[in-house]
């Protein structure tokens, strides 16, 4: 089972399906006294923190939620991942980075640490900018009392991180020590934040965004499929980084210039009798045919205007109907001592594909970019074919590169930091919501959010499950409703979740709540927009128009908005 779709252990456990869990703000009152008047006076500039657990019993697990609640409500941005789901390659990029683990048995680490600590030692490149503080869970009457604590504690300081607090060791009654160990943390986190504000604001005055279409050159540095074993179908994570800073914001998607496959394109040059390296001219330049339909020219679905030209060209009658480039030429070819090569003159460039970017700058860093990628297979007269764009994505290995841009979508744009948030995204519909969730805790606001995700089966399409469990955990996502169709004897979609919350939902929109919608046009958006219809009708609030005029008065405001296709 891949880290995404584990579910959590010990503590926490998985939602069932039906399952609606409400957290309440993580926000607290903070006792600033302690600061000097010097510091009191200037506004701390948020600093972004990462919290890595490795448990046996929860209890590294617990201390880690409440250190990052005690984080955000410092103003700070906090993310918490477990040994298992955090990549130690990501190290490069943290400023401060804490630990809170346990040592299990005879000095060892939990079973669920291991490949982190043991990834650790060997790493060689060095930490120079990381800052970080470890806070070790043992039992004394063990003769290797916090052994593994020790031992990362060691290596982080070997590697050159800086040790910005002692080493805590905290025996069975773990609180007695652990909580005033993170109290102090965050003293020192504000008095340090205090003191970088000048700092971090000429930073950001030089931080200067590229302009314009600017294409991205990027490594793949993870390609994993989301869904467990015995999924009726596949769909992907894939993680891009960038060579520079990607000018991008929450709700943008990601664009692709896809190739063609080398067996379709081999398929097309021997139905044209030419080989791969026959020079063609195309616009003005002189290409390979190999390279031509592989990188430039669009061959799958083609147009009617294209067909027509065919029919032009060729002299042939073509049966009305989707066709392929290689159906067309099996089905309809052209008669001997024609020039093939006059096909090129009729093909049209390819589009680019759009992904819904998953991942948020703030949170992952100005280079990353994270994509949920659902693979096609469509059935076509030549046989089962790859989709185009999901099938060129998903055969990255990790480490390859890649070339993407940035369609900005304004019109999709997340509300105030204060405001609350009703999600609908059902499938990779999940996509910008994950980067949306990402991003307001790092905005650190006080708006409430509510997911609705839906899939096929719980086991194993629950895409990004340990996140979403996690977000919950630490306050920032109020309520969760799933919806797997292929789990009951009667399917059941995100609408209907939403008909078992209707009362909840009036609440949330009569006190301003956005409700954004992403994910399929036909017939997924067009449900939802009934529902609302439905819903909105039962509203006591705004009597005065009908529930279809309050919903598109809802749509012009900005506060309902979709991005479907």
């Amino acid at each position: 089972m891949n880290g995404y779709l584990s579910a959590l252990t010990e503590t926490l456990g998985a939602l069932p399906p039906t399952t609606t869990r409400v957290v309440g703000s993580a926000g607290e009152d903070t006792n600033t006294s302690f600061l000097p008047a010097e510091v009191e006076s200037v506004k701390p500039a948020p600093i972004s923190c990462m919290v890595v657990y490795g448990t046996e019993t929860g209890n590294s697990k617990k201390l880690s939620t409440e250190f990052v609640k005690k984080l955000k409500a410092a103003g700070h941005s906090a993310k918490v991942k477990s040994t298992e789901q955090y990549k130690l390659s990501d190290l490069d990029d943290e400023s401060y980075f804490f630990v809170i683990i346990a040592t299990h048995g005879d000095g060892d680490p939990p079973a669920a640490a291991k490949s982190f600590v043991t990834g650790l030692q060997e790493r060689k490149n060095p930490l120079s900018n990381l800052k970080f503080a470890i806070l070790a869970l043992g039992d004394t009457s063990y003769p290797l009392f916090c052994k593994t604590g020790e031992d990362v504690d060691s290596m982080l300081n070997a590697l050159g991180g800086t040790r910005i607090h002692e080493l805590g060791k905290c025996d069975v009654d773990y609180e007695a020590v652990a909580l005033p160990w993170i109290d102090d943390v965050v003293r020192k986190l504000a008095i340090s934040s205090s003191n970088t504000v000048a700092a971090k604001t000429t930073a950001n005055q030089k931080a200067a965004k590229p302009a314009g279409r600017a294409v991205y050159d990027a490594k793949v540095i993870t390609n994993l499929v989301l869904n467990d074993v015995g999924a009726t179908k596949s769909t992907r994570h894939i993680e891009l980084k960038a060579d520079s800073s990607v000018a991008y914001e929450p709700g943008d998607s990601a664009g692709f210039f896809a190739h063609n496959s080398e067996s379709e394109v081999a398929d097309v040059l021997k139905l044209l009798g030419l080989g791969k390296e026959d020079r063609i001219q195309w616009q003005g330049e002189t290409w390979m045919a190999g390279d031509l339909l592989t990188k430039k020219l669009s061959i799958r679905f083609l147009p009617e205007r294209v067909i027509k030209k065919y029919e032009e060209l060729t002299g042939k009658t073509v049966v009305p109907g989707r066709k392929d480039l290689d159906a067309l030429l099996t089905d309809f070819k052209f008669d001997s001592g024609f020039d093939s090569k006059k096909i090129f003159e009729i093909l049209e460039p390819m589009v680019p594909r759009y992904y819904s970017i998953a991942s948020s700058p703030a949170a992952h860093g100005e280079k990353e970019v994270h994509l949920t990628v659902a693979e096609l297979e469509i059935e076509t007269r030549t046989g089962t074919k790859p989709g185009l764009c999901s099938g060129y994505l998903s055969s990255f290995a990790e480490g390859s590169s890649i070339q993407f841009f940035i369609q900005k979508n304004p019109s999709f744009r997340l509300p105030p930091p204060d405001s609350d948030l009703i999600m609908i995204g059902p499938g990779t519909g999940i996509a910008p919501f994950r980067s949306y969730l990402f991003e307001r805790e790092s905005a650190g606001g006080s708006g409430k959010n509510w997911l609705f995700f839906g899939e096929r089966n719980f086991v194993s399409d629950f895409y990004y499950q340990t996140e979403l469990q996690a977000f919950m955990d630490t306050g920032l996502l109020n309520r969760l409703n799933t919806a797997f169709s292929r789990d009951t004897k009667q399917k059941v979609y995100v609408q209907d979740r939403m008909e078992e919350n209707a009362t909840e939902l009036l609440k949330w929109i009569e006190a301003g709540a956005y409700i954004y919608l992403c994910g399929s046009k036909d017939p997924m958006s067009k449900d939802v927009d009934a529902k609302l219809i439905d819903i909105l009708s039962r509203r006591t609030f705004r009597t005065e128009i009908d529930a279809s005029d309050f919903l598109k008065e809802l749509e012009e405001s900005g506060r309902y908005k979709k991005d479907v296709y």
